[in-house]
């Protein structure tokens, strides 16, 4: 790369990123579509004019879609619909929840090794080598053993799990803006310890962890569908995507509709929390920018 490349590439704003990437700017604008809509049923599912979703009709169970029901009805007649618009309240609930906890903890226990010395460093990191040691579904599988099946449990257990990444990313962020000119600058200039943290190292230690909190929304949205196929998370009559998957799997031949709609509203989920969290990191790394 000549110096006039680099330059640019250096002084390249986040339009003039897009402009250069239209492909990768037009799958986050339609990602960024798709979620707002995924919100917004969300939120609007009590005035929206869909039926019960736990209402049995046992004279119209596993129909296909048609105009009463446009994905049609589960094996006890109830509106997949209507159960698949419910189901995402809990998704995006247990997603933001789960993952807005994992991140707190994160936050704190990382800054404390970050400034709490060698000794409170190694305790605190090797406690976290702990808990990364177990895979998030296997531990909240295990955390859910002891609470019990529940949907108020899942977050919980999923976010038990799940602040170790937080921690270890934010630690090391702090590290590295801890080194850099302008928090020397401050300290020289008579600015204490709290309001250096604060101001300058703080806010710019966060930039690794909207990347990492998109991922994980996807990824808390996946665990919880998970614990919920195997009982464990959501259960019934409530609606859940991997209650529903758990419910329909033996029916894949006869009524391929009961699985597809939950199944499709799962990946999608997660597929759209991966680009949003790509799209952040490729905003947010100015390394990433210019080697684009």
């Amino acid at each position: 790369m000549d110096d006039a490349a680099t330059h640019s590439a250096l002084v390249a704003g986040p339009g003039e990123e897009d402009r250069r990437r239209p492909g990768s700017s037009r799958l986050t604008l339609v990602a960024l579509s798709i979620l707002a809509l995924l919100v917004t049923l969300a939120l609007s599912a009590p005035l929206l004019p869909i039926q019960d979703p736990v209402a049995t009709d046992y004279d119209h169970v596993a129909e296909p879609p048609q105009a009463g029901h446009l994905l049609g009805t589960d094996l006890h007649g109830r509106d997949q619909l209507s159960r698949v618009i419910w189901a995402s309240r809990t998704a995006l609930f247990v997603g933001v929840v789960a993952t807005g906890i994992a991140l707190t903890v994160g936050l704190i226990v990382g800054g404390l090794a970050a400034y709490g010395g060698k000794t409170i460093d190694s305790l605190l990191m090797r406690i976290a080598d702990i808990f990364l040691s177990f895979p998030v579904i296997l531990g909240a599988i295990a955390i859910m053993a002891v609470l019990g099946p529940g949907s108020r449990n899942v977050f919980i257990a999923i976010a038990f799990f799940g602040w170790p990444i937080f921690a270890r990313v934010f630690r090391s962020s702090v590290l590295s803006v801890r080194q850099s000119g302008y928090v020397r600058a401050a300290k020289v200039l008579g600015a204490g310890d709290f309001n250096v943290f604060m101001k300058h190292v703080l806010p710019n230690s966060l930039t690794p962890l909207v990347s990492y909190g998109a991922l994980a929304v996807g990824g808390a949205v996946l665990a919880e569908a998970g614990l919920s196929f195997i009982n464990l998370g959501v259960q019934r009559p409530d609606p859940s995507w991997g209650l529903m998957l758990s419910e329909s799997m033996g029916q894949i031949e006869q009524a391929p509709w009961l699985v597809l709609a939950p199944g499709v509203a799962v990946t999608l989920t997660v597929l759209i929390f991966i680009m949003l969290g790509d799209a952040a990191t490729r905003a947010l790394d100015p390394r990433r920018r210019m080697n684009s």
